[in-house]
Order: C-alpha cells, then sequence, then structure tokens
C-alpha cells in the first residue's frame, strides 16, 4: 500500500535526527551537480529521476501500463522502454505526460519514502536530499524540511541539455515550457543557487548554502501552497 504524504509527514517528524532537504530547479539548471557537492559534504542523496526509471525497470506492471497508453513503440523488442521514444511522444502532448506521471510518480514517491526510512534506521546520515527537478509539480514540497532551487539563464540551461542529451532547441524548450517557471521556484524555496558561472563557484556556493541549513536546521519561510499555484496556471 502506498504511503500518503500525510505518512511522510508523521515519518520526518518521527525521524527528527534527519533533516530531508528538497533539491530542485528545472532541466539544465544543474542540481544534480549541486547534489554532487552536497554528497561530498556528508548528504545522503536520493535522485528522483533513477527511482523512477528503477520503478519502471523492476516493476512489470508499471512497464504493462506504459504499454497499454502508449503501445509497444516505446519499448525496446528486449522489453526495456525507449526512454527516447516515449519522451518524443510525452513531451509534445500534456495529457500524455499526465497519464505517465499518474503511472510512475506514486511508485517512485513510495519507494523515496522506503529509502528515506532506511536511511534514518541505519543512522549514518543527519542529512537527506532528494534531487528531483519535480517537487513542485507533483505537490511533494511538504515532506521537506527545507527546499533548494538550482536556478540558471535560460541559454544556460539549453546548451547544458544538449551538450549532455544531444537534443535539438526546440524540444529542451518544449520541456523547459512544460515546468513550473523557475522564477517561481526561486520565489517559493527556502534557498536558491543560482549556477551561472564555473563548477568552482557553484560548489563555494552550495557549501555556503549548507552551512546555513546546518548551521539554522529550519526552514526559511513557511511551505507553499499548491492551491495558489493551481488558481494561477488555470
Amino acid at each position: 500500500m502506498a504511503k500518503t504524504r500525510t505518512d511522510t509527514d508523521s515519518m520526518a517528524r518521527k525521524n527528527q535526527k534527519i533533516t530531508l532537504i528538497g533539491l530542485t530547479g528545472g532541466i539544465g539548471c544543474g542540481q544534480s551537480t549541486v547534489a554532487g557537492f552536497l554528497e561530498k559534504m556528508g548528504v545522503k542523496i536520493i535522485n528522483a529521476d533513477q527511482v523512477a526509471k528503477d520503478v519502471v525497470d523492476q516493476d512489470a506492471n508499471v512497464r504493462e501500463e506504459i504499454k497499454q497508453i502508449f503501445g509497444n513503440d516505446v519499448f525496446y523488442r528486449n522489453g526495456k522502454l525507449n526512454r527516447k521514444q516515449l519522451g518524443s511522444v510525452v513531451f509534445v502532448d500534456d495529457g500524455k505526460v499526465q497519464q505517465l506521471n499518474r503511472i510512475v510518480h506514486p511508485r517512485m514517491v513510495e519507494r523515496i519514502i522506503d529509502e528515506i526510512e532506511e536511511t534514518a534506521d541505519r543512522g549514518k546520515h543527519r542529512y537527506v536530499a532528494i534531487d528531483a527537478a519535480l517537487i513542485y509539480e507533483i505537490q511533494l514540497e511538504h515532506m521537506f524540511d527545507v527546499i533548494i532551487a538550482v536556478a540558471a539563464r535560460t541559454r544556460n540551461r539549453i546548451e547544458r541539455v544538449q551538450n549532455r542529451d544531444g537534443l535539438p532547441e526546440n524540444e529542451i524548450m518544449n520541456r523547459i515550457k512544460k515546468q513550473i517557471p523557475i522564477k517561481d521556484k526561486i520565489q517559493w524555496a527556502d534557498f536558491v543557487i543560482h549556477n551561472n558561472s564555473t563548477l568552482e563557484q557553484l560548489e563555494i556556493k552550495t557549501r555556503k548554502v549548507f552551512q546555513q541549513i546546518d548551521h539554522s536546521n529550519a526552514p526559511a519561510k513557511p511551505r507553499y501552497s499548491r492551491s495558489r499555484y493551481s488558481k494561477k496556471r488555470r
């Protein structure tokens, strides 16, 4: 049975020695690079994208649901998901994005919660950061003690994704537009890291933010209300 957000909040309160950090941003902003720096500082990192991939690869029921909605063409002959093909189908249609999210995200969240609980039981980490671009999009903001948003200029984001994935600019822009605008995530986050310079500068900024979290161990502002955003987007 999947855990609800209430279950998550109760778990977080129970394990007060664990501080949950939400690390968000948008495609090409560099949040996973920031996650790598935080890991060097002793933070346990859980990558939501990797968890979602594991869910699809390991859960036959999930693959079957995807096949029923998106067809056999999004799978290779060996049964593995062709993520590039699925992306070309999904990211041109908001309805298809929502269909895919309804299949994968509940299982992904359940696995993330399980991993947080396991980390708390082991007692080796005081901080756990969830690297997830879609924290606000899938309404997970309330499970965190503090949220960091990683932001970058649009041109920098496009160039990074082109270098990393080889996607054309129009497809990258289409994916950017399907996420909550980064300016809104900046407004709602407790801390913001701007990633428009060198890796060395990014690591320095990351360390400064982590030191603030470590010293205060408390969020800087009240958590954002999803209903406000929903009305704004209608």
